[in-house]
């Protein structure tokens, strides 16, 4: 009899795990095959600084000479009321000094068109930096009930328009110095030794955290909202952070949330966490809903965020609550990026930086996953792009460096972040069914400016069928011919 009463445990744990994740007898939802690219990713035009650091020509938006912006880098886009807004991080020059002083003065801007024609060399996209006063570029600030760090290395990390509402999230309390964090899916938050470059505390450390603010004004000035007197923070773990307006048209019903929010905790050494809110709560974090991994149909399940940030000493995430699934801790290098809904393909589409491997895309049926593998759209090891793109340790004769030289003589060398999809760009391939050309932006490092860049892409991604969900056996279960 124990025999059988055990038996009949273990196929109930069974079920019960399949009806709560993927640890059961029913394997996940596949994930799609990975989306290729046509042909190679060029570049349209240098989107900031003066002038094009590879033809040596003037740029189309002259931002030094128009806004005394001579560079800089991110620009995240951000739809609002038919404008295209872009934020961009540290832009030079930075009017202050560096160090931990330099951490705290403003020094990001804005920018902003209305083209809806595709970028081309001539015009680009037909940027215009906003201004605080003739040829000066305004610093876009934060206020609210705390001040917060908006000089070096603290940027907004990405924005979205949501009932009408501009809100934008700032990574801050981040060292201008910050240690090289390595992936520790465990403990993300967990901080590293104090250095003299920094503190490692609440205020100052190398995670960082994140605000939410509004605007009013196309965001030239920010105010952090309150609730009931006390500051509204951010869930525990969404630290580098961009929304995303799940309203597009064409877009599944069931994926229609209102806000979806991304988050990774731990800069470029982990993956995204997902939750999501209606537009009318987005303002405040404590209704959120938070992905917690899929069930064995392929649902998301979601949890409360008293659920998400429940916890006994240093927080530990949900099980399964990164959206994507690691091969490694290689994979978990996540920092800037973007994710948009890619009509043509239709399919979620996410771009992300990865170390040497350089920019690479992944596509989805859903925001929650399951995503493909990744592909490179972009990287140093691209055919064509050292000297003409980023500059090379060597040097690139003449063409300007934006770095001091290292102590032995070798130049800082370029390479490829912050890619952001403008999704407005976004075009169907003559001829294709699932085939998009998307327009994107990437930062470049050395030259510190802000280049649009084409790609074509090819996905074979189709919506999953859900699996059905398992029956009863009417039969008994067998009793193993040995005790367990």
């Amino acid at each position: 009899m124990r025999i059988v009463f055990t038996v009949l445990m273990l196929a109930f744990a069974s079920f019960a795990a399949l009806n709560s994740g993927h640890s059961g007898g029913y394997p996940p939802p596949m994930a799609p095959a990975p989306v290729s690219l046509v042909g190679q990713s060029t570049k349209i035009c240098q989107l900031d600084g003066e002038t094009d650091w590879a033809s040596g020509n003037p740029t189309a938006a002259q931002t030094m000479t128009n806004a005394g912006m001579q560079g800089g880098d991110l620009g995240y886009p951000v739809e609002h009321k038919d404008k295209l807004l872009f934020f961009f991080g540290d832009s030079w020059p930075p009017m202050h000094p560096g160090g931990a002083a330099g951490e705290l003065p403003p020094d990001d801007a804005i920018g902003v068109t209305t083209r809806t024609q595709t970028p081309d060399a001539s015009d680009c996209v037909g940027l215009k930096i906003r201004t605080s006063k003739p040829k000066t570029f305004a610093r876009v600030t934060v206020s609210g009930p705390k001040t917060i760090n908006q000089g070096f290395f603290n940027v907004p990390s990405g924005g979205v328009s949501a009932g009408g509402d501009l809100y934008a999230f700032f990574w801050t309390g981040h060292c201008d110095q910050p240690a090289n964090l390595l992936p520790d899916a465990s403990a993300p938050l967990a901080r590293p030794a104090s250095s003299a470059g920094c503190p490692e505390t609440d205020a100052r450390s190398s995670i960082g955290y994140s605000v939410l603010a509004k605007s009013s004004d196309d965001g030239l000035t920010f105010t952090i909202p309150k609730s009931d007197k006390h500051v509204v923070s951010m869930p525990v773990g969404f630290v580098y952070t961009i929304g995303v307006n799940a309203t597009a048209r064409g877009l599944p019903s069931d994926q229609k949330l209102g806000v979806l929010i991304f988050g990774v905790p731990r800069y470029r050494a982990s993956t995204p966490y997902l939750a999501y809110a209606p537009v009318s709560s987005f303002a405040d974090p404590s209704t959120w809903k938070f992905f917690t991994g899929l069930s064995y149909k392929g649902t998301p399940i979601w949890v409360s965020g008293t659920q998400w940030a429940k916890h006994k000493g240093p927080w530990v995430p949900p099980a399964s609550a990164e959206i994507l699934s690691p091969a490694s801790d290689a994979d978990r290098c996540i920092g800037e990026f973007s994710v948009t809904w890619d009509r043509p393909m239709h399919s979620w589409l996410m771009l992300y930086n990865c170390g040497s491997a350089g920019i690479l895309a992944r596509v989805a049926s859903a925001p929650w996953g399951p995503w493909s593998p990744p592909t490179t759209l972009l990287s140093r090891a691209t055919p064509g792009v050292l000297c003409t793109l980023v500059m090379r340790a060597t040097g690139c004769g003449s063409q300007a460096n934006s770095w001091p030289k290292n102590k032995d003589g070798t130049f800082v060398p370029g390479g490829f972040y912050a890619p952001f999809v403008m999704n407005r760009y976004t075009q169907n391939v003559a001829g294709s069914t699932r085939n998009a050309t998307i327009y994107w932006v990437v930062s470049t490092w050395n030259p510190y400016e802000v280049v649009v860049m084409q790609s074509t892409l090819a996905s074979t991604i189709a919506r999953p069928t859900p699996m059905p969900r398992p029956s009863f056996s009417p039969h008994p279960i067998p009793v193993p011919s040995h005790p367990i």
